[in-house]
């Protein structure tokens, strides 16, 4: 893999130098991560290992009809997350990182705020004035700030990062890594556009995920009640990129994608969390058209 020109932060930490220290870091946990085997800083270059080209997201599609079989995949995944999440947060030090802290700052600029700039008018090209939305997403900012966040957050754990292989896992695309909520990387693979996993799947593995966690963590009575505003942060980080890849990077790749996102945008809008959010629920709902 060659990144010669990584972003960084104003100390000069890169994207590789996250790569690396976060791939070393999970690794030492147990994880499943590429082995890196030479990596020259200089030239930004990586030589490690082989994952395959199996994605959960193809493994998915296969089994989608079998739905013990397609749950029992879940599991699988979702018992290797909270090892992530609990043992991925022990001695992880964010400083070796070029990733500022997900706090309600990072959401306004990089979920909702990325939806609005990226999608809603970068993609649709619709006419928003940032300070139409800005109290509702200010609001929905602190709510999902509230969960505690000291858990080893992956970022984009979602179908098309973790590969299916006959020893099991394999994690990809990790170096967003840093401490967070555990509920946006279960919002990440639960509302994967990729995959477009029902509801009541989405609801069962919900259910099995927090039996799990609990032997690994104790979990703050508010969890349920925070999950749906973390993952709507999710969702519209998703629209965001979509959007971006689609239109600034004309990856067209990525446009199949953006009604199942929508779809699950859509569907979180309208539970009850979100009933004073009616500017946001008039854009989603009524101001995109034809998706």
């Amino acid at each position: 893999m060659v990144n010669d020109q990584p972003p960084k932060d104003e100390r000069g930490v890169t994207e590789n130098d996250s790569f690396l220290y976060i791939s070393r870091h999970l690794r030492a946990k147990g994880v499943p991560m590429p082995e890196i085997y030479q990596y020259d800083r200089e030239r930004g270059w990586f030589i490690m290992e082989d994952l395959g080209d199996c994605h959960l997201q193809t493994e998915v599609m296969r089994i989608k009809g079998d739905r013990k079989q397609l749950v029992e995949t879940y599991q699988g995944v979702i018992d290797m997350l909270v090892v992530i999440q609990a043992e991925g947060r022990k001695e992880f030090d964010p400083a070796l990182t070029h990733n500022p802290p997900y706090d309600a700052r990072f959401m306004l600029a990089w979920e909702s705020g990325y939806f609005l700039r990226a999608f809603l008018k970068g993609f649709l090209g619709l006419d928003i004035p940032e300070e139409e939305l800005r109290d509702e997403l200010e609001d929905l900012a602190r709510q999902a700030a509230e969960a505690p966040a000291g858990y080893f957050l992956y970022r984009d754990f979602q179908s098309r990062n973790i590969m299916v292989r006959e020893k099991g896992w394999g994690f990809l695309d990790f170096q967003g890594g840093r401490l967070g909520p555990l509920q946006y990387d279960l919002a990440s693979l639960l509302l994967d556009p990729y995959v477009e996993l029902e509801h009541e799947v989405q609801e069962e593995l919900l259910a099995y995920y927090l039996g799990r966690i609990r032997e690994r963590a104790a979990l703050d009575r508010g969890f349920q009640e925070q999950y749906p505003f973390i993952a709507l942060h999710r969702a519209m980080q998703i629209l965001g990129a979509f959007g971006f890849l689609t239109t600034a990077k004309g990856l067209k790749f990525f446009h199949q994608y953006i009604p199942p996102a929508l779809r699950g945008l859509r569907a979180l809008l309208k539970e009850r969390y979100f009933t004073p959010y009616k500017k946001l629920k008039r854009v989603v709902f009524e101001e995109i058209k034809g998706i």
